[in-house]
């Protein structure tokens, strides 16, 4: 994150809000880490966390038992290096649900409303979890996606560590009632909106693959929930709120804000999609219709070769089409709608090229759009 880059914090605290961050940041880079030193031990400065008044977190670590956090408090008192003393996503939940005890303490700043984030690694591989969770999940009880091949390997491999992924899940979903159940108790299930979302998925086996860093849907598919500790929390197809919206990472800052009631600032990017939530807010008028995605930086080529070997750019479109490619050359294209785990890719099918320029128009859109530079390839037009 390039320094003095404003955040969706400093809008929240103009308007009055205390600001809370608890655990993993990862946006502060690795050259300003020591050399030889793990992510977990990485000093975020001060003016690189974002503008939150409360920041207790770390860079990057991959060591669900072996958390440690830095940062600095609401009064400003620094907070060197600690070590969790539990499993991750139970420790900073932890940390959550006493900031959400404060804010009921009638001692307190209980009326000053607030903008709290928490950040855990977990579902995450190393595929990790604790054991009550672990011994509910057995490898040979795992059903897997149609399209993962019938390879042993593969499906070995996507089996034991789905079984503990589905473990990191459920432990979530666990410490995700945990945080429902102290708003209820503080009193603010009401009047306190909150946000799930990831920011990836793993293949497990489909495709062959076994990370993230694709654009296949079991990577780039994402939870997006919105609700309140007093509804269901629950959200399909069928249920009354569902939208079909494309919603991308760069949507998260503007719809927050506007969950509370505040604009945008004008620096902002992305869309505010609150007035599907709230009919006070408006909904947006010029609602993107595809979204943007891309691998801008393979980076740890060697090691992770697997799911990132190129930078790649693509399109998803609102009506269920998704269009990817690497530099210069087509690399996937499927209709979602007929092909949900993406079987047949026509990226290089003659029949659908008209489909291919169209969607590669879009492409180029986003390109101007956002200031990218990539090398697209051509595109035959068959008669």
């Amino acid at each position: 994150m390039p320094d003095g880059l404003p955040t969706v914090a400093d809008a929240f605290s103009r308007n009055g809000y205390d600001t809370a961050w608890f655990g993993k940041w990862h946006v502060d880079g690795d050259t300003n880490r020591p050399k030889g030193t793990r992510p977990a031990f990485q000093t975020v400065a001060h003016g690189r966390r974002g503008g939150f008044r409360t920041w207790l977190g770390y860079e990057n670590n991959n060591a669900q038992y072996d958390c440690w956090l830095h940062g600095h408090r609401a009064d400003g008192t620094a907070v060197e290096h600690y070590q969790l003393e539990d499993y991750e996503t139970d420790a900073l939940t932890d940390l959550l649900v006493h900031y959400l005890e404060d804010r009921s303490d009638p001692d307190e700043t209980a009326a000053e409303p607030f903008f709290a984030c928490l950040s855990v690694q977990p579902p995450h591989g190393p595929y990790v979890a604790p054991p009550e969770w672990l011994g509910r999940h057995c490898p040979e009880d795992v059903e897997l996606r149609p399209n993962v091949p019938p390879i042993e390997r593969i499906t070995t491999a996507a089996r034991r560590d789905l079984a503990r992924y589905y473990a990191m899940v459920e432990n979530l979903d666990w410490n995700v009632g945990r945080v429902l159940e102290a708003l209820r108790k503080a009193g603010l299930a009401d009047d306190t909106v909150v946000l799930f979302f990831s920011d990836h998925g793993d293949m497990h086996g489909s495709h062959g693959r076994i990370l993230k860093c694709v654009p296949y849907e079991e990577s780039l598919r994402m939870p997006f929930i919105v609700g309140t500790a007093s509804e269901s929390f629950r959200i399909t197809p069928t249920a009354p709120g569902w939208t079909p919206s494309l919603v991308n990472h760069v949507d998260l800052a503007p719809t927050s804000l506007g969950l509370a009631g505040i604009d945008a600032p004008e620096w902002m990017r992305g869309t505010d999609y609150s007035g599907y939530y709230f009919d006070q807010r408006p909904r947006p008028k010029d609602e993107p219709g595809s979204a943007y995605i891309q691998l801008v930086d393979p980076g740890w080529t060697n090691r992770y070769a697997c799911d990132r070997e190129r930078p790649w750019r693509g399109v998803v479109t609102g009506d269920g089409w998704k269009y990817a490619v690497l530099e210069g050359q087509p690399w996937l294209m499927f209709n979602l709608t007929e092909d949900p785990f993406e079987l047949a890719n026509l990226a290089t099918d003659g029949r659908f090229s008209r489909k291919r320029r169209e969607l590669q128009d879009l492409l180029e859109e986003w390109l101007e759009e956002t200031g990218d530079s990539f090398n697209l390839p051509e595109i035959p037009i068959s008669g």
